[in-house]
């Protein structure tokens, strides 16, 4: 289960996903595997669908 308040979103330099704590705005940790984190949600830019 995830914790609650943290999301996950791909970083364009990297092209690495980061776990981003919402509630502080900071991140807490970078995947050294490719692909995204398994029951962590990606964060959406808003008006995006």
């Amino acid at each position: 289960m995830a914790k609650k308040g943290v999301v996950q979103t791909k970083n364009p330099r990297t092209g690495k996903y980061v776990k981003i704590n919402r509630n502080k705005g900071k991140v807490i940790s970078t995947k050294k595997t490719d692909g995204p984190y398994k029951g962590v949600p990606v964060l959406r830019k808003k008006g995006s669908n």
